[in-house]
């Protein structure tokens, strides 16, 4: 394989078949293979536009914070293609529908977040002109369309993100799961589908992906923990689809977890109970040592843990609070409206409504007017 980075088209073969729900005239207006709606980085809700470069296909392909993490990639998973989809079922994992191309390929117990295989990527002519950068760009300015292209990250992405479905849907096993779980179009057929794989592949060089995707199935758990420790997330970590949904269960399974290690503890100081009462250790200064040792710590490690696991809970609830009304004030600020509680009346003074009360007393009293 050619190991320098390519700027032509990973393929030239049209997918979808003829006769198909899309037809051929819907797929030369690249407008119909786009979603509805999307969303901005400001939560705005707008409709897709095909000749915006670098909105839209940036938010359908990028993956900047694993690119944040590329050293530590080592630690979440293994430098091989994901394995395709029948294994995945073979290991036991349920195929979890993500539109987030940062959770592609993620792994959670028995869950694999895959990101459907959009319509467009499929179509030549979108590679063609807002995908691949002129074979020119010297600049990230340099793309086609005038949007900045980064020098071909966004290809980069592409062809990785392609890459990764080439790797899932080996077999005609795999092709099948994949229309069940809806992650490739209706109209793509599975010889339509092999022939895009293999010119696809003939021309395929690790050099010319995203070095995300060097690695194929992530672990989520090692995400978190990276951007925890390596990224300083404490209370975030890479991404909360995983964490408990309420603080309750958060309570319940750290508690459940120290009642675990407490029921160890019981046994080690039943076990030193007993060995007290044997004339051997009553006399042996090391095990009556460790005997005073244990027992204090048997005290106050249950007090210290119990009492670190409510203040963790309270300091996640006091962040979760504090990140909620601050992304609250930029929402309205971007939303252009004013928080109801600012516009709302206010009563009146209790003065006022005291004097109210006494004029209708005195009217009911002398039989009004």
């Amino acid at each position: 394989m050619d190991n320098k980075p390519s700027i032509s088209l990973p393929f030239t073969t049209q997918a979808f078949k003829q006769g198909a729900s899309s037809s051929s005239q819907e797929v030369a207006d690249l407008s119909n293979l786009l979603p509805a709606s999307c969303r901005t980085k400001q939560d705005h809700i707008v409709s897709p536009k095909i000749d915006d470069a670098g909105g839209f296909f940036a938010r359908e392909l990028r993956v900047n914070r694993l690119d944040g993490v590329r050293d530590w990639l080592w630690v979440c998973g293994r430098p091989m293609p994901p394995r395709p989809l029948h294994h995945q079922v073979l290991i036991g994992r349920d195929v979890a529908i993500t539109e987030n191309p940062e959770l592609h390929l993620v792994w959670h117990n028995t869950r694999i977040f895959l990101k459907p295989l959009p319509a467009w990527l499929l179509d030549p002519n979108v590679w063609a002109r807002h995908l691949l950068p002129t074979s020119s760009s010297s600049s990230p300015s340099s793309s086609q369309h005038g949007d900045s292209n980064d020098n071909g990250e966004l290809a980069a992405c592409a062809r990785g993100f392609l890459f990764s479905y080439t790797a899932l849907i080996a077999y005609e096993s795999d092709f099948h799961l994949a229309k069940e779980k809806r992650l490739i179009p209706e109209s793509v057929s599975w010889d339509a589908w092999r022939t895009l794989t293999r010119e696809y592949l003939q021309g395929h060089c690790y050099a010319s992906v995203n070095p995300r995707y060097w690695y194929g199935e992530l672990r989520l758990s090692r995400l978190n923990k990276v951007y925890r420790f390596a990224r300083g997330y404490v209370l975030r970590g890479y991404s909360k689809v995983d964490a408990h949904t309420v603080y309750v269960d958060l309570l319940r399974d750290n508690f459940g977890v120290l009642a675990t290690i407490l029921g160890y503890v019981v046994i080690v100081l039943s076990a030193m109970q007993v060995g007290l009462g044997v004339d051997r250790l009553q006399t042996d200064s090391t095990f009556q040592s460790a005997s005073y040792g244990f027992t204090v710590f048997s005290i106050l490690a249950p007090l210290v843990t119990g009492a670190g696991i409510v203040g963790g809970v309270l300091t996640m609830v006091v962040s979760n609070w504090l990140v909620t009304k601050d992304y609250e004030r930029k929402r309205f600020s971007e939303m252009g409206v004013e928080p109801y509680w600012r516009n709302k009346p206010t009563k009146e003074p209790a003065t006022s409504a005291l004097k109210g009360y006494n004029t209708v007393a005195s009217e009911s009293q002398t039989g009004g007017v």
